[in-house]
């Protein structure tokens, strides 16, 4: 019987390096009690509330500053399409004031860095 050290070395640090891979970009747990999508390495949390909506921005369970983006929500439901700009609110914390989502709609925030570069998350409103 022949036996393959690399083989078995390799499965090792799989089953060793595993678990920080699937935590490579934090934790995809809310931290303001609404909804997470990822867009690229930036967590986008949309939190919906009597006010409007909230979001919040992080990368590896640290806070993004929100100022360094210019951001849009937009809204599909029913055949219309409802837009609002997103103003950076301190922190990482973009606000759409008075910004109501229809339940059941398609929520895409887009995200504009400094550089110019465009990113997309997307949510279904409950």
């Amino acid at each position: 019987m022949k036996i393959d050290f690399f083989r078995i070395g390799l499965i090792g640090l799989t089953l060793i390096a595993a678990p920080a891979m699937l935590h490579a970009h934090g934790s995809m747990k809310p931290q303001h009690g609404g909804m997470v999508q990822m867009t690229g390495e930036t967590m986008v949390e949309l939190v919906s509330g009597p006010k409007g909506v909230d979001i919040y921005l992080s990368e590896e369970d640290e806070p993004i500053a929100a100022a360094g983006f210019t951001a849009k929500l937009t809204q599909s439901a029913a055949g219309k399409k409802t837009e609002a700009a997103l103003k950076a609110a301190g922190g990482n914390k973009l606000v759409a004031a008075g910004f109501k989502p229809v339940k059941g709609a398609k929520l895409i925030v887009m995200l504009i860095d400094k550089s110019g570069a465009k990113s997309f998350a997307t949510f279904q409103a409950k």
